[in-house]
């Protein structure tokens, strides 16, 4: 209760801040709803021009008591000191206030995920607010995401987010900020045509967030900046990342940023000389590059072409460079780290981990597969006109793409109606555990078919390279696979109902893909209703932060034990 009470004045301004935020983008956006509209604007906008710097300064006055000194407050509180200064300074400028008061917003938020250590000598801390409200990892989890999809559908609705003379809807701007946050791809409206500079950046930081994750991201700046996390920060992170313990979480959080914007440099490198190749000037072939290398690894799938990457489907040094980038980011941090360590100790590729071992040969199963099906399955259909060559690029491509890529080569309306069934199963297979992919994920489907061939060899246990399987992780293999097909099953049978004039293949296409966070579509997105639009929102929304983990955040935080233990019953099934 303490801690909370002396949150207060961080809660006001957050408060104050994030209604005229929202307030000052509606009205420059001129979207304003009914519910806002009898609010007076423009008597909360003008006192916003000193209540805003009072309350700022109020939460640096209390921050000052709590600090053990000068040295303390600055060192903590800097960027706040920063901001309150050129408040002072352009009173009066609404424009300025807005940009500062949203940075200030943006960092006063993160610092919801940060330990505030105490004043006292001892080493201990107290939890930052997100923390201390004891939600379970999954709640976190969802309202890093949401939170962060909110903030980004502001952003986008603003004038600066669209191209000179365009503006953005804010159902738009929700689909497009979910999209990407969540690494699907999916856009309502054109990315190129649509978006200015500023907005095609704001839509790249949402999908490397997303695709890295909040948690991740927060956690691996306090490691960088040489803070230890707390024993439940730890657990959170743990569960997120799947790691077993608080050394490994270190060093996979540290491993995670530098694998991270390893890969995507030397991806943006390959991709600006294979754009420049193709005849763009240097600056616009290294934003080009840049720009994709970041989508491809994170797995958004957004081009900055109208098309998509239809018009390079013969470049290898694009197309095979962002088909590598999917795979790296879709196999999963754990398995690169893995990989990586492997070769570097020049160890036999036997001792890699069981895990690693189940997600390479599955992966490279799907890939062969859906190659060799697309290849002769469009020979003379979608690839008639083609050499053997060309059909290879293409249908490799097309492979890997429905794990939770997006991107594409072809216009997928020209494929067979069986190749696109095809394309719907691999995108709700979709990428591997802690991957920036979604899907029930690859290791799902493993141990699935594997549990499949068990019973009817009428083993009790499931195996993989002489190794077993927990029944725990089998029980929780079969829930998600059971969850993510009620979640795709209601949304295609919603769908239905809201979009009577599409066709069945192109809403079931539709949800799968929102589902499995891929981004590949018939072409039926910017057509959807409003009430489509927010129901493939949603659907994004839980194939991104996975289908049990939203259970589990909705469900009891704690799991009580049976009082009673019931005889067993005979129940038949098959």
């Amino acid at each position: 209760m303490n801690y909370l009470m002396g949150r207060i004045p961080l809660m006001l301004e957050i408060f104050i801040n994030g209604l005229f935020i929202l307030i000052y983008t509606l009205k420059k956006s001129k979207q304003v709803p009914e519910l806002l509209s009898q609010l007076p604007m423009n008597f909360i906008l003008t006192h916003a021009l000193w209540i805003i710097p009072l309350i700022l300064f109020t939460t640096l006055i209390s921050n000052f008591l709590k600090s053990s000194g000068f040295e303390d407050f600055f060192r903590r509180y800097i960027f706040s000191v920063i901001i309150f200064v050129p408040l002072l300074i352009t009173w009066g400028d609404l424009e300025f206030v807005y940009w500062l008061s949203a940075v200030h917003l943006f960092s006063t938020v993160i610092s919801f995920y940060e330990k505030q250590e105490t004043t006292k000598v001892s080493v201990s801390g107290t939890s930052s607010f997100l923390f201390s409200l004891k939600l379970a990892p999954a709640q976190v989890v969802l309202l890093s995401f949401g939170g962060l999809i909110i903030l980004g559908a502001l952003v986008l609705i603003l004038p600066v987010s669209a191209a000179p003379g365009r503006s953005i809807a804010f159902i738009d701007a929700l689909f497009m900020a979910t999209s990407a946050t969540c690494v699907t791809g999916l856009s309502t409206i054109s990315l190129p045509d649509e978006f200015s500079i500023f907005g095609q950046m704001i839509m790249l930081l949402l999908a490397q967030i997303g695709g890295l994750g909040i948690m991740t991201l927060s956690s691996s700046m306090a490691v960088i900046m040489g803070k230890s996390l707390q024993m439940r920060e730890q657990v959170i992170m743990q569960d997120v990342l799947d790691a077993s313990g608080s050394e490994e979480l270190l060093k996979l959080i540290v491993d995670i940023i530098r694998y991270t914007f390893m890969i995507e440099f030397v991806g943006a490198v390959l991709l600006t000389v294979g754009f420049y190749q193709e005849g763009f000037e240097i600056g616009q072939a290294l934003y080009f590059g840049f720009y994709h290398s970041v989508m491809a690894f994170c797995n958004a799938g957004y081009a900055l072409f109208n098309n998509n990457l239809e018009d390079f489907k013969f470049q290898p040094l694009v197309s095979i460079t962002i088909a590598f980038l999917l795979i790296l980011g879709g196999i999963g941090f754990s398995v690169l780290k893995d990989i990586y360590e492997t070769l570097k100790a020049r160890r036999p590729l036997k001792t890699l981990s069981l895990h690693t071992k189940l997600i390479l040969s599955v992966n490279l199963i799907l890939i062969i597969f859906g190659t060799v099906y697309l290849f002769f399955g469009e020979f003379l259909h979608a690839f008639q006109d083609m050499n053997t060559w060309q059909r290879f690029q293409v249908s490799f491509f097309q492979s890997v793409t429905p794990r939770t890529a997006g991107f594409n080569t072809i216009n997928l309306g020209s494929l067979h109606p069986h190749s696109i069934y095809l394309i719907v199963l691999l995108m709700f297979i979709g990428a591997s555990p802690g991957s920036t992919g979604g899907g029930v994920k690859t290791s799902t489907f493993a141990i699935l078919l594997q549990s499949v061939t068990a019973t009817l060899k009428g083993k009790s246990e499931v195996e993989f390279f002489e190794r077993r399987v927990p029944a725990t992780t089998v029980v929780k293999s079969i829930a998600i696979f059971i969850i993510s097909l009620i979640v795709v099953s209601a949304g295609i049978l919603v769908m239905m109902r809201l979009e009577p004039d599409k066709s069945f293949l192109s809403l079931f296409f539709e949800v799968v893909s929102a589902f499995g966070t891929v981004g590949l579509s018939l072409g039926i997105t910017p057509f959807l209703t409003i009430l489509g639009k927010l129901v493939l929102v949603v659907i994004m929304f839980i194939g991104r932060v996975g289908p049990l983990t939203l259970v589990l955040a909705v469900g009891s935080r704690v799991v009580l034990p049976s009082k009673v233990e019931y005889p067993e019953g005979k129940v038949l099934i098959g």
